[in-house]
This record gives C-alpha cells, structure tokens and sequence, in this order.
C-alpha cells in the first residue's frame, strides 16, 4: 500500500484544532479528494484525545445518534481537558444543524474544551444546515481537487498529465487505463 499523502489542508486542520476553542471546523469538498483520509491522519498525528464518527451508514442518521455521538466527545474532553470530536458525511444526518447548534452553545456556556469538526461533501446541504442554523460559529477548510505541485509530488504527473486528467486521486491510478477512468469519473459523479 502506498504512503498517504501529507496534505496542506492537514496542517491548517492541526492550527485549528490546537487553537482554543472558538469555531466549528466544516471540511468540506467534492467527492473522494481526501476529506477522510486527511482527518483521520491529523487525529493520528495530534496529542489530543478524539473521536471519530461517520453518518456513511443510513441507520445512523438521526438526533439520538448525533447526541449520543457528542456525549462521547464529551467525556473525553472532561477526562482530558480537551478533545476533538469529527463527524463525518454530516449532511446525510436529518436536522443535524440543529443539533449541533445546541450542543455546541451548552458547550460553550459550559466552557467545555471539545473541539468540533465537520466533514461533508454535498456542499447544498453543508452551506443550508451552516447559513439557517450555525452562523457565527464555524469556519470553513475546502478540501479540493489535489494542485499540480501535489500531483507531481505523489503520482510524478507532468503537467500535461495533470491538464489533461485533472487532480483528481481516486482516478490517478486508473490514467494507464482510459476508459475505466472515464466510467470512474462519471460514476463519481452520480
């Protein structure tokens, strides 16, 4: 398996995330450009406590499971002093801005230390539940298509390779092979 690519959006992630406590984090972006991948090394790589939570499964996505999520966050920040609590795919959870709205101000009224960060990739759904709900206590981290100077560095694109394939990585290792990276492609896009 191949080394994981050590993003810029990681570092600005870390900055963020050992600051005190003041906004939401929202990483957001298209589809399969390391929204994930770049999280969960960022967790490895801090000295803080943290829990990771994925709305991915339809079961999940509901309050009881958003709070019951938070609560976890929750006793590891008071055990700690502090911790990071990540959802992830948090659009496909019904209402969840709601809920995180209140969760986060009884945090902040408590002084609690939990640091909160939001990953989605449906950026309708992110900006609605962000401008009707959260206003004021989020900052945005876009996670876009991989730049020249990271596809050189990872892949050893060209830039003609780079103009012509675009940076997309999930499809980087399908170049050699034309038409299953055009149905990637477009199946990404469904």
């Amino acid at each position: 398996m191949a080394k994981l690519y050590d993003r810029d959006i990681n570092r600005r992630l870390i900055e963020r995330i050992l600051e005190s406590r003041r906004f939401i984090q929202v990483l957001y972006g298209p589809r399969q450009v390391g929204k994930t991948t770049a999280i969960k090394q960022v967790l490895k790589e801090i000295d803080l406590p943290s829990h990771y939570a994925s709305a991915d499964q339809p079961t999940l996505r509901n309050e009881v499971w958003l709070e019951e999520q938070w609560e976890i966050g929750r006793l590891k920040a008071k055990e700690n002093k502090a911790a990071v609590l990540v959802f992830d795919e948090i659009q496909k959870v019904s209402d969840w801005s709601e809920v995180v709205k209140r969760l986060w101000d009884e945090d902040t009224f408590n002084n609690l230390p939990l640091r909160v960060i939001l990953l989605g990739s449906s950026q309708l759904l992110i900006q609605k539940g962000l401008t009707e709900s959260l206003a004021g206590r989020f900052e945005l981290i876009r996670a876009g298509h991989w730049s020249f100077s990271e596809c050189q560095d990872y892949f050893g694109w060209d830039l003609d390779t780079y103009i012509f394939y675009g940076g997309y990585p999930g499809a980087a290792p399908l170049i050699r092979e034309p038409e299953r990276w055009v149905r990637y492609i477009q199946d990404s896009l469904i």
